[in-house]
């Protein structure tokens, strides 16, 4: 049986829980911490989907484990309900994994995950393990993974030491704000104004109701590294209208050796040294972050346009 703790932190998706538990029953973990938020006050259809859910993490774990839950009688919310899931976790546990129901691991990850909780325990500069691959293949490094400054939390990893310093409200922001904190993390001020933005929204308008970029200040201001596999080892399935915030798009997480019943991760090879691969990490900012966001309708369209006059051009 698999010994590190695991938590699910689930709601209303009853078939995507299955999924995550069917992925799960291969392993047999020895303790598993269920957390499931509240229904929407009358919201009917949402109670009968939690109900479901909470039916389906009851009867589906049919090993013997050592079971803790966490039933929310009222709606928490995302930020108030996932944060709390995990501090709770953290309160019973030193180290653990934590998986949303969207989130199926490849099979690999727990025993990845299991090694490098066992390995960085006492490295104060790890502070995440990550499933989540945002490299569409390409690798870096010529080790099993790498370091980051990015925390993916699409299925992850992490210890007690370090969500002690999480804070869902982020009080001190303002404080780091004023300190230029973010300008000794990125080395261009549209990274740090991209930045800004995020952390500003979080503080003074409580939007998004998350909880995740709350734990990326936290990672940005202290320093923490994340290792990332040089393989993507979780599918996404959480897009779509029963979604919290991904409705719309589809996941980049489908690559071929998800499928397949070995990943290629292991064997296992360690870095040789622990230092940040800026390169992979340029390419995420680029990409995901103040990259994405700089490509606003109005450049959208001028690349439109200037593709429609090549074309012209070429066909005349």
């Amino acid at each position: 049986m698999f010994k590190t703790p695991i938590l699910i932190i689930s709601w209303q998706r009853p078939e995507k829980t299955l999924a995550l538990i069917n992925v799960i029953r291969k392993i047999k973990p020895q303790k598993l911490y269920l957390a499931c938020d509240g229904p929407i006050a009358n919201d009917k259809e949402n109670g009968r989907k939690v109900i479901t859910t909470r039916e389906i993490l009851d009867k589906e774990i049919n090993w013997i484990c050592e079971l803790k839950k966490l039933y929310s009688k009222t709606n928490n919310g995302c930020k108030v309900g996932v944060s709390k899931a995990i501090t709770w976790f953290f309160k019973n546990e030193e180290q653990g994994i934590i998986l949303e129901d969207d989130c199926i691991p490849h099979e690999d990850f727990f025993l990845f995950s299991e090694i490098l909780l066992n390995k960085y325990q006492n490295d104060s500069r790890i502070w995440c393990i990550s499933a989540h691959n945002n490299q569409a293949g390409k690798k870096h490094g010529k080790g099993s993974y790498y370091f980051s400054r990015y925390n993916h939390c699409w299925g992850w990893a992490s210890w007690r030491r370090c969500w002690k310093f999480y804070d869902p409200e982020i009080k001190n922001w303002p404080k780091y704000k004023k300190e230029n904190i973010l300008k000794n993390v990125f080395s261009t001020r549209k990274e740090v104004k991209y930045w800004e933005n995020i952390f500003d929204k979080i503080y003074f308008k409580s939007q998004p109701d998350t909880w995740d970029y709350q734990w990326t200040l936290t990672c940005f201001v202290n320093s923490g590294l994340t290792i990332i596999p040089n393989i993507n080892l979780v599918n996404n399935i959480g897009f779509g209208k029963d979604a919290t915030h991904t409705k719309e798009g589809i996941s980049s997480t489908n690559n071929k050796e998800l499928m397949l019943k070995e990943s290629g991760i292991f064997p296992l090879i360690h870095p040789i040294s622990l230092t940040r691969m800026k390169l992979a990490d340029k390419r995420v900012e680029s990409i995901i972050y103040s990259g994405y966001s700089n490509l606003s309708i109005k450049n959208l369209k001028l690349i439109i346009n200037k593709l429609f006059f090549k074309i012209k051009k070429f066909f005349k």
